[in-house]
């Protein structure tokens, strides 16, 4: 397991601007969400040799990916999402049920985080989604391209946005931050999408 410095000092921001039952709640949302992707795994017998911690989010290394399908390989990657979803709804049912805040606050949480990782930009699920669906169609080439290009301009699209919202309301930091970090992660992909279309 490898950690990041840019993990840390995302837990210490959010750990100073937040509500420590919200740090937590997202803490443990991400947990269930890795969950999701490691049981999929689990499922399709691909071993998991490491884990590593980043402000982006957590990434399981399992070089068996490569073996599977795109099929399999894209429910391996909408696996952490789902488990997000469920726990989202599990705990709104229990929120009902007992009138416990703390509750909310965890599907809330899920929601987010799910919301977040279906975003079209790599390295996020929804990124990888979408190469992959694209690959199956038209080749990995094109997934390769499209992928990049979607990406990139979504996170140029979240970046302005949050640009907006920091001008206009004077807050949504946290918002350009990782706008900026998304961006900043998608344009590497779009240099190599544009070298493979060279060669």
């Amino acid at each position: 397991m490898r950690v990041s410095a840019s993990f840390w000092l995302l837990v210490i921001a959010a750990a100073i601007v937040s509500p420590i039952q919200v740090v937590v709640s997202v803490l443990l949302a991400a947990v269930f969400h890795e969950c999701g992707h490691f049981a999929m795994l689990r499922l399709f017998r691909v071993p998991v040799e490491g884990l590593r911690l980043t402000a982006l989010g957590a990434e399981l290394y399992a070089d068996g990916t490569r073996r599977l399908s795109y099929g399999r390989e894209l429910l391996v990657t909408l696996a952490g999402p789902a488990a997000n979803l469920l726990c989202a709804l599990l705990a709104a049912l229990l929120a009902r049920g007992t009138q416990q805040g703390l509750f909310y606050v965890f599907a809330g949480a899920n929601v987010i985080l799910c919301a977040y990782n279906l975003l079209p930009i790599q390295p996020l699920d929804g990124g990888r989604a979408l190469y992959l669906v694209t690959a199956f169609f038209f080749g990995p080439m094109v997934g390769d391209a499209v992928a990049a290009v979607v990406g990139t301009a979504c996170a140029l699209s979240l970046l302005v946005l949050g640009i907006y919202l920091s001008v206009v309301s004077g807050s949504g930091m946290f918002f350009l931050i990782a706008a900026f970090s998304l961006l900043w992660g998608a344009l590497p992909q779009l240099a190599l999408a544009k070298n493979a279309v060279k060669v």
